[in-house]
């Protein structure tokens, strides 16, 4: 043994085993008459090697080569870093005293006692020489214990069989070993799993986990909730499951299910609906805008359909809001209009401007003239007027009908289209707006399409271009880049080759769409093969021999 540390600088060179975690292998003799010889597991005795020693109960004791000074500290690290864990100078566990009074600390392994000592050295002594004269038993030799708390370096307990001394200070002895032990499955090691030993010679065990639980004693639980389960809430971890905490708008096991508020059909006139987290959106078809698309454009005018009801006079106030007013029927055209848009959204009778006047008994429009018609009525409409004022009857085709003022019906604003503050049209495309600029429509000049205008029309989405033409798309407009033998608008028709070229004198020309030949009808009159030249062919082809005096111009690659 190296009895005192020297304190000279100098690199260790560690043996290759010692720099890699190895599987341990644990002797299964459990009969103590019979303890298996001294093994060596790894790169003979250098450093991080395994001596076997005992077993005890359920537990393989071996000793651990260390270059390191063996405090308490680096005998712990080195039973880790072989997969080991480590016994206390004191470690019976069912002696109270050896486990809760000194020499002891709760990371250490526990054993059952022997009846005749709790000191972890003893006990292997008398398995290993058959006394507990630990200072006399060779196996033992340059072997340190875990001690907590007997020196204040924090030294391992040592024993020295040459000099046959113990008590030997840990930290001012280096290249030693370090008394480990590993668990076999009498001990139960694996904890929420099925233990299952190996037998040959050596013995290691496996755990087999329980659902839920994972690693090497199957001692952790696995997090359910590492793979970020629920969408859209928090994940709670359980044993083998976990549970969501969904966001306000989502429900499921996962929280991936938008509750639909979609179901309604919220959007009119042919618009789509997007579910939200907190609500909805609509993408409206062209024509309409809005939250739901209640706000359409007509003939120079917007309309804006509500989707609540109110008495006649809270509903033309409703519109004065908007910057706009009830709306005035004024033809057929826009009656009709009107109500092809009731029937396509709210479906409900609705509001017009009209009402009686005050004093005389007339109908007045929104501004207070006149109402001069024509209007659609309903059967023995219009009624005397006396408070009344005037819908679009759901019951009766949207036809007009008189109403007292104070009913509850949904109402219809109007605003004149005019130029927007600011043009959010592109390419070109007229902007309007109306109800103090809310709304917006744009015009799209020809070849342009979408809500702003934004979307180029792809004129060759028809694919146009025939016999393998490619379509090159313009805007309002499209043409055609017509492969070799072929021509027109839409590459429709066939070159005809001999009827535009001459060949050679005496030659004969032969079309084949996309190239054309010149053959000689007596090549052995002829008496000499042709030869090709920069003018055999038109430009854009090349000229290539054909038997004895024939030639062929065929498109260049």
């Amino acid at each position: 043994m190296l009895k005192f540390l020297v304190f000279v600088v100098a690199g260790i060179v560690w043996p290759a085993s010692a720099q890699h975690r190895r599987t341990i292998h644990v002797s299964h003799y459990h009969d103590h008459d019979h303890e298996p010889p001294s093994i060596s597991v790894g790169c003979g005795f250098g450093y991080g090697s395994e001596v076997y020693l005992a077993t005890h109960d359920t537990w393989a004791f071996y000793k651990v080569r260390s270059a390191k000074p063996m405090s308490n500290g680096n005998l712990k690290s080195t039973c880790e870093e072989a997969g080991m864990r480590y016994p206390c100078f004191h470690s019976s566990q069912n002696t109270p005293w050896c486990t809760h009074n000194y020499y002891w600390a709760s990371e250490c392994i526990t054993y059952e006692g022997t009846g005749y000592s709790c000191r972890t050295l003893e006990m292997l002594s008398n398995k290993l020489c058959g006394h507990t004269d630990i200072v006399y038993c060779p196996p033992l030799d340059d072997t340190f214990v875990y001690t907590p708390g007997r020196w204040g370096d924090d030294s391992a307990f040592g024993v020295d069989y040459n000099t046959h001394s113990d008590d030997l200070l840990g930290a001012d002895y280096n290249d030693t070993y370090a008394l480990c032990a590993v668990a076999m499955c009498g001990t139960s090691p694996c904890v929420h799993g099925n233990c299952t030993e190996d037998f040959g010679g050596l013995v290691n065990y496996t755990c087999s986990c329980e659902s839920g639980w994972e690693g090497t004693h199957c001692d952790r639980n696995i997090d359910e909730c590492l793979s970020s389960p629920c969408v859209h809430g928090t994940c709670t971890d359980g044993v083998a499951s976990y549970t969501c905490s969904c966001e306000n708008g989502w429900t499921g096991n996962n929280c991936d299910q938008n509750i639909e508020v979609c179901a309604s059909n919220p959007c009119w006139l042919g618009g789509t609906c997007l579910d939200h987290v907190s609500g909805y959106s609509c993408v409206c078809p062209k024509e309409a805008t809005g939250k739901n698309c209640e706000t359409v454009a007509f003939a120079g005018e917007c309309y804006q359909f509500s989707s609540t009801a109110a008495a006649h006079p809270d509903a033309a106030r409703a519109c004065q809001t908007q910057s706009g007013h009830l709306v005035d029927v004024e033809d057929g055209q826009q009656q009709t209009f009107l109500a092809d848009t009731i029937a396509a959204s709210t479906g409900a009778s609705t509001w017009l401007a009209f009402k009686t006047a005050p004093v005389v008994p007339v109908f007045l429009y929104s501004n207070g003239a006149p109402f001069l018609g024509p209007l659609q009525w309903s059967t023995s409409e219009p009624a005397d007027p006396c408070d009344l004022c005037v819908l679009l009857d759901s019951s009766d085709r949207f036809l007009a009908k008189t109403a007292p003022c104070v009913e509850q019906h949904n109402f219809i604003c109007q605003d004149a289209q005019t130029l927007c503050g600011q043009n959010i049209c592109q390419n070109g495309g007229i902007c309007t707006s109306c109800f103090g600029d809310s709304s917006a429509f744009c015009e799209c000049p020809d070849g342009f399409d979408g809500k702003t205008c934004e979307i180029n029309i792809d004129e060759c989405g028809s694919n146009p271009c025939q016999n393998g033409g490619s379509c090159h798309d313009d805007v309002n407009s499209y043409h055609c880049v017509c492969p070799t033998g072929y021509q027109g608008d839409h590459c429709e028709s066939d070159i005809d080759w001999c009827s535009n070229l001459q060949c050679p004198y005496g030659f004969v020309c032969q079309d084949f769409v996309i190239f054309f030949q010149c053959v000689h009808p007596s090549p052995v009159a002829r008496g000499f093969p042709y030869q090709c030249s920069s003018a055999s062919c038109p430009d854009g082809m090349y000229c290539t021999q054909e038997g004895v005096s024939d030639f062929s111009c065929r498109p260049e690659e």
